[in-house]
């Protein structure tokens, strides 16, 4: 009888699914209200599972935050060069980077909830060393991937690949900024390309 019982007992998720779940909300709560506005409550529930579940993953927002940044630059380092690679020219591929970062701009929002939280991680100095932290690694797979990249283009960089990966993530951010209340590109594809070609050259 205990074992027909154990048998319709609801399967326990898996903690890489709670924490996958978890940072799928938190990507949405903290695009639609912002970092301050948004509460591990409301996260939870939107994960659909308890508030210690959330903590039980997570040490806290400033932790949960942190953690969907590595996702977020992973996923747009993976885009980036999903689209470059799909260029036989190294011409052709490179036309595609600006139009990208410029799509990456104008999708301004989790751009502007970055700025939020690294405004408020600069009131906190233990946090900023920790955000300091994360940005640095992120950097650091940037500029693995953008070398690779280029590389594969037959081209080299004309700066260090640390200095390029942050430079293009510079871009993304500034320009995010810059867009706030305009339709269109801030600049053109055309200007965007002709600094851009300033980082490579043929090997």
């Amino acid at each position: 009888m205990s074992m027909g019982k154990d048998r319709t007992q609801r399967i326990r998720p898996r903690r890489s699914d709670v924490r996958a779940d978890v940072l799928g909300a938190a990507r949405e709560v903290f695009e639609e209200l912002g970092y301050h506005r948004a509460s591990t409550d409301l996260i939870a529930r939107r994960a659909g599972f308890s508030k210690g579940a959330l903590y039980s993953n997570f040490d806290g927002k400033d932790d949960l935050f942190l953690a969907l940044l590595g996702h977020e630059v992973a996923a747009r380092c993976d885009a980036l060069a999903s689209g470059v690679s799909a260029g036989t020219d190294p011409e052709a591929a490179l036309a595609v980077v600006p139009a990208a970062l410029l799509d990456m701009a104008r999708d301004s929002r989790a751009n502007l909830v970055f700025a939020e939280f690294r405004a408020h991680a600069a009131g906190d100095v233990d946090l900023s060393l920790r955000l300091a932290e994360v940005r640095e690694r992120l950097v650091g797979s940037v500029a693995a991937r953008i070398s690779d990249e280029v590389d594969a283009l037959g081209l080299e960089l004309t700066v260090p690949a640390h200095d390029a990966a942050t430079l293009l993530l510079a871009l993304v951010n500034g320009l995010a900024l810059e867009q706030v209340g305009h339709a269109g590109p801030v600049v053109s594809v055309d200007s965007l390309a002709t600094k851009l070609r300033g980082l490579v050259r043929a090997s």
